[in-house]
C-alpha cells in the first residue's frame, strides 16, 4: 500500500485525537451544559481519517448527525466545535444548530444536518456547481447537455450511513451524478444498525455498495476499521474522481460503539446480538494500528504515552476556551436566513 510510517503514524494521531474528543465529550454530557443531542463515532473514527487523509481544503466535506469525527478529520476547528455543542455564538454555527448542524468553510467542511440523507442532494448539488464554475457556467450547461464533462479538479465528499439506502433521495443522487459525471465520492459508513434496528430487518440480504454498482458508479467495499486499508481504497477513490473518471462509491463496514444517540452504552438493552459488541471492539481502529506501529517498531510505548498527554492538554485548553463563550442575542436570531 502506498502508506509509508509517518502516514501511519499520523493517521493513528488523528483517530486518537477523535477518539479522545469524542469521550471527553461523553464525560462532561452530565454536567448538562451540553442541552444538544449528540450522536457519537466512537469506533468508526478510521473512515472519517482515511479518506480526509487525501483531500485538500479546495475539497469539500458534507456529513451527517453523527459528524464530529469527519469534522475533526477535515480540519475544523476543535474549540468553535465544542462551543457549538454549549450553544454559545462562538461556536463553528453561532451557537444555532449543537452537534448536527457544523460548519468550517475554512476547512472545506461544507455541512452536517441531522435529517437521514437530508446532505446527499446538497452534495451533489455542489459537486456539479464546482464543476460549471471551473469551465464557466454557460460552458458548463453546454458541456453537460452534450455529455462532455470538464476535467474536475476539487473533490466533493458525502459520508452517510447504511440507514441512507432506505430513502428515495439517495438513489435518485447516485443516478444524477452518474448522469451528470460528477466529482463527488459517496462513502458509506455501514454500522450495521438504525438506531437499534439490525441491517437484516431493514432491507434485503444484499451488498451495499453492488446497489451502487448498478446505478453505474465504480463502487468497492472494505474493513471500515482498518484505517490502511481505508487509506488505500479512499486513496484510488479520491484520485479517480479528482482525475474526470465520474462519482465513485465506497462502502465500509465499522460499528459504533455507544448508544445511537447520547453518550452512554447501551448493549445491556439487548438489540445487539449477543457478544457483537465484544467482537467490535475487538477490531478497534486504534488498538490495530497502535499494534502495527509497534510490531514494526514504527513508535515506542513513551511516545504513544507522549502523544495522550498532548492531546488531553489541546482538548483540555480547548473546553477551557469553549467554556468562555457569549449566549447568542435576540439580534442574530434574524441572521442567516434566506428566502
Amino acid at each position: 500500500m502506498n502508506l509509508t510510517p509517518a502516514d501511519l503514524k499520523q493517521l493513528y494521531y488523528q483517530m486518537l485525537r477523535i477518539r479522545r474528543v469524542e469521550e471527553a465529550i461523553a464525560r462532561r454530557y452530565a454536567e448538562q451544559q451540553m442541552r444538544c443531542p449528540t450522536h457519537l463515532c466512537i469506533g468508526e473514527e478510521a473512515i472519517a481519517v482515511g479518506v480526509c487523509a487525501h483531500l485538500t481544503n479546495q475539497d469539500k466535506v458534507f456529513s451527517n448527525h453523527r459528524g464530529h469525527g469527519h469534522y475533526l478529520a477535515k480540519g475544523g476547528d476543535l474549540p468553535r466545535l465544542l462551543a457549538e455543542l454549549y450553544g454559545y455564538a462562538e461556536g463553528c454555527c453561532g451557537g444555532r444548530g449543537g452537534s448536527m448542524h457544523l460548519t468550517d468553510l475554512e476547512a472545506g467542511f461544507v455541512a452536517s444536518t441531522p435529517i437521514v440523507g437530508g446532505t446527499v442532494p446538497l452534495a451533489a448539488g455542489y459537486a456539479w456547481a464546482e464543476q460549471m464554475k471551473k469551465s464557466g457556467a454557460a460552458q458548463g450547461c453546454a458541456s453537460v447537455a452534450r455529455g462532455r464533462m470538464p476535467e474536475a479538479t476539487n473533490v466533493v465528499v458525502i459520508f452517510f450511513g447504511d440507514g441512507c439506502f432506505e430513502e428515495g433521495v439517495m438513489h435518485e443522487t447516485m443516478n444524477f451524478a452518474v448522469l451528470k459525471k460528477l466529482p463527488l465520492l459517496f462513502v458509506c459508513e455501514n454500522n450495521q444498525y438504525s438506531v437499534m434496528t439490525p441491517l437484516a430487518e431493514r432491507q434485503p440480504k444484499r451488498d451495499i455498495y453492488k446497489i451502487a454498482a448498478a446505478h453505474g458508479l465504480n463502487a468497492v467495499s472494505g474493513d471500515g476499521n482498518r484505517v490502511d486499508e481505508v487509506y488505500e481504497l479512499a486513496r484510488i477513490a479520491v484520485g479517480n474522481t479528482r482525475n474526470g473518471l465520474g462519482p465513485q462509491f465506497l462502502e465500509l463496514h465499522t460499528h459504533r460503539w455507544p448508544e445511537h444517540c447520547g453518550p452512554n452504552e447501551d448493549d445491556d438493552l439487548g438489540y445487539r446480538r449477543p457478544g457483537e459488541l465484544a467482537e467490535w471492539k475487538l477490531r478497534c481502529p486504534l488498538l490495530q494500528t497502535r499494534q502495527a506501529l509497534l510490531d514494526a517498531q514504527l513508535s515506542d510505548d513513551a511516545a504513544l504515552t507522549q502523544m495522550e498527554t498532548r492531546l488531553a492538554e489541546e482538548i483540555e485548553q480547548a473546553f477551557a476556551w469553549a467554556l468562555q463563550g457569549t449566549r447568542p442575542t435576540v439580534d442574530s436570531m434574524r441572521q442567516h436566513l434566506y428566502a
